[in-house]
């Protein structure tokens, strides 16, 4: 993996906890140049992260990818520290509880805004650095995008948007050279401190995930590498993904059976 990203420059949204710190760490363990975004999140106490800033190896930046103004003044800041930018992974993101009735518009709106317009918003700012480079542009959705979940539809919506986002920009761009790729995660083993918007916007602490199909960050950040380094257009993170497409495609019908059981019994 070290010599595809050895020296290229690459950024990581949402990359100061969870899922996006054990990328920066497994790109400074490549010798990638990483610029570690992050909006609310502080920048983690890690000696190797530091010493990567310190030596020019690695850039924080703090900007609310909602903003219009803030994500141009990441870009160009990129661009004044590295010269270029190879590598955009879009893992930022937020998710919401809560029923379509109950939940309110501001809470729904945040994680749209969030989750899909930001998205957007980055990548369309991104990519003549990117056609400069023949980069590359890699989306994070879930296994929420194949079959809308219960109490979390606001974050259903966005990821399975991202579906379509990236298949017709991949064809948009693919005579600029750059590569657009997208990665179904399924459940991954979340922090201690994560946490998701309740029906009124307001955060509350996320349980910590028990399932059998319960993957490592450190495994789920490999296989995201791993597929941008190989060209994937599209790729699923566990067996658990493609049996979940499986039957969404050809036993629909079990599927809904599976998530109103599961409705069921958190909700008795």
């Amino acid at each position: 993996m070290g010599s595809f990203w050895k020296g290229k420059v690459v950024l990581v949204t949402g990359a100061c906890r969870g899922l996006g710190i054990v990328l920066v760490r497994q790109l400074l363990q490549a010798e990638a140049k990483v610029v570690l975004h992050s909006w609310l999140t502080p920048l983690p106490k890690d000696e190797a992260i530091a010493q990567s800033i310190l030596h020019q190896q690695a850039l924080h930046v703090t900007a609310d990818i909602r903003s219009l103004e803030e994500v141009s003044r990441m870009l160009e800041l990129i661009q004044t520290t590295f010269g270029c930018l190879d590598v955009l992974i879009h893992n930022a993101g937020i998710s919401a509880q809560g029923t379509l009735l109950e939940t309110s518009h501001a809470t729904f709106d945040q994680v749209l805004e969030t989750n899909l317009n930001g998205v957007v918003q980055l990548t369309k700012l991104a990519i003549p650095s990117l056609i400069a480079t023949k980069g590359s542009i890699f989306f994070i959705s879930s296994l929420a995008a194949i079959h809308g979940i219960p109490h979390y539809l606001s974050y259903s919506i966005t990821k399975a948007a991202l579906v379509p986002l990236q298949e017709g920009l991949e064809l948009e761009l693919k005579p600029h050279g750059v590569h657009v790729g997208l990665i179904y995660l399924g459940f991954v083993e979340n922090d201690s401190h994560k946490f998701a918007l309740n029906a009124e916007g307001k955060k509350v602490p996320v349980p910590k995930r028990n399932s059998q199909w319960l993957m490592t960050k450190e495994t789920a950040a490999r296989k995201i590498l791993k597929a941008i380094e190989h060209n994937r257009r599209k790729d699923y993170a566990s067996i658990q993904g493609r049996i979940f497409s499986f039957l969404k495609f050809f036993f629909p019908g079990l599927i809904r059976h599976l998530l109103a059981k599961q409705l069921s019994r958190n909700n008795p």
